[in-house]
C-alpha cells in the first residue's frame, strides 16, 4: 500500500516510549522493499508528493511487522541542519499503523542505517552504494529482510532516486534485458540440439531443419 511521504522541517512532539526499533524476523513485501530503496536515496514518491528530485536526507522509516505497510520522513536539502528528530519516530509509527490493518509498526531505518534487529548483519547504506540500486537491494537482502528475486525489483533512476519502469534494478534497459534473455535461451536450445545430434537421436537433416527454425524465430 503506497502512502504519502511527508516533508518535515520542525516537529515539536515528544517521542513516547513505544517508538522503538523493530525486533525479530521481518520480511518486506516487494512494494515495501522498493520503497525502502527509494528512502535510502532520499526521494519522495512523486506520485504522492511534489518531491521528484533526490538530494534529500533520509531521516526515519517505520515498517509494519508483516512487512506490507510503511511510512518514512526525510529532510529536504533546503532545510538541512534545521531538521530535528524529536517526535519523528512516533509520527512515522502512528502514520504507518493507519494503513497496516492492525499489524504493529516499528522503526526500520534511521537515516541510512537499518536499525531493525533480526539477528542478521548490521546494514548501513553508504553514499558510494547509491551508485547502484542493485547494491542497495543486495545489502538489504543479505541482511535477511527480503526473500524475493531482487532482479525483479523495479528500476531506480540514480540521479533522482525515482522509480523508472524503463530500466531494471541493475540500470539495464528493459528492452536490452529481454533481448539478452532471448539470446541466452537460443544458445541453450542450440546446445541441446547439438547434443541430440551428436548422440544420434537426430539425423543431420533433422538437426539442420530444427536449427534453421530456431534461428528464424
Amino acid at each position: 500500500m503506497r502512502i504519502a511521504v511527508l516533508i518535515i522541517t520542525f516537529i515539536f512532539l515528544t517521542q513516547p516510549s513505544y517508538a522503538k526499533w523493530g525486533k525479530g524476523e521481518l520480511k518486506l513485501s516487494k512494494e515495501t522493499m522498493e520503497t525502502a530503496i527509494m528512502y535510502m536515496y532520499g526521494a519522495g514518491n512523486k506520485k504522492y508528493s511534489g518531491a521528484a528530485k533526490r538530494k534529500n536526507d533520509p531521516m526515519m522509516m517505520a515498517v509494519s511487522e508483516d512487512g506490507t505497510s510503511y511510512m518514512y520522513y526525510y529532510c529536504p536539502v533546503q532545510y538541512q541542519n534545521n531538521c530535528v528528530e524529536t517526535g519523528i519516530a512516533r509520527s512515522a509509527i502512528v502514520s504507518c499503523e493507519k494503513y497496516s490493518n492492525g499489524s504493529p509498526c516499528f522503526i526500520f531505518a534511521k537515516k541510512r542505517r537499518i536499525v531493525w534487529k533480526n539477528g542478521g548483519p548490521k546494514v548501513k547504506i553508504k553514499k558510494k552504494d547509491l551508485k547502484s540500486p542493485y547494491v542497495v537491494a543486495k545489502k538489504i537482502q543479505e541482511a535477511g529482510f527480503y526473500d524475493g528475486d531482487i532482479s525483479k525489483l523495479i528500476g531506480i533512476d540514480v540521479s533522482t532516486g525515482q522509480i523508472n519502469e524503463e530500466i531494471s534494478i541493475t540500470g539495464e534497459k528493459e528492452t536490452d534485458a529481454v533481448t539478452n534473455s532471448d539470446a541466452n535461451d537460443i544458445v541453450k536450445e542450440l546446445e541441446t540440439l547439438t547434443k541430440l545430434f551428436e548422440s544420434g537421436a537426430l539425423s543431420k537433416e533433422e538437426f539442420e531443419e530444427a536449427k534453421k527454425k530456431l534461428l528464424e524465430n
